[in-house]
């Protein structure tokens, strides 16, 4: 936040799903949330199945990274959006039911009206 209480917006693009590009993602995302941001975080049919329950699981107990859990839900308790492209659904064969719960399912053109006036995006 500026001095003026202007809350900026944080856009975390992710499009990979190897621990590398998921892991910076959600650094960055619970990192700009703690700096006051409003964070949505985008994920692309190519990340899809990270939103799926027990997939950030597989992610703990990496060499020198934090718990991808404690990102996630300090992101979600930060007022964060995980939003999933909803072409990820029928691309990676997820059931809708088997998401998160917090996670949206979205077009892209709505998550594009939702991150106008972004002053940061970040793209793994």
């Amino acid at each position: 936040m500026n001095e003026d209480m202007e809350i900026y917006k944080t856009v975390v693009m992710c499009n990979h799903s190897d621990a590398d590009s998921i892991m910076a993602a959600l650094v960055m995302g619970a990192a700009a949330a703690a700096t006051g941001d409003q964070v949505l975080m985008f994920f692309q049919p190519g990340a899809a199945k990270t939103l799926v329950k027990g997939e950030l699981e597989k992610l703990k107990d990496l060499p020198g990274l934090p718990d991808p859990i404690y990102l996630y839900d300090s992101i979600v308790t930060l007022d964060g959006r995980f939003i999933l492209c909803e072409l990820g659904i029928p691309n990676k064969g997820i059931n809708p039911e088997d998401l998160r719960e917090e996670v949206e399912v979205r077009m892209a053109s709505d998550f594009l009206l939702d991150a106008e006036g972004a002053t940061k995006y970040f793209s793994y």
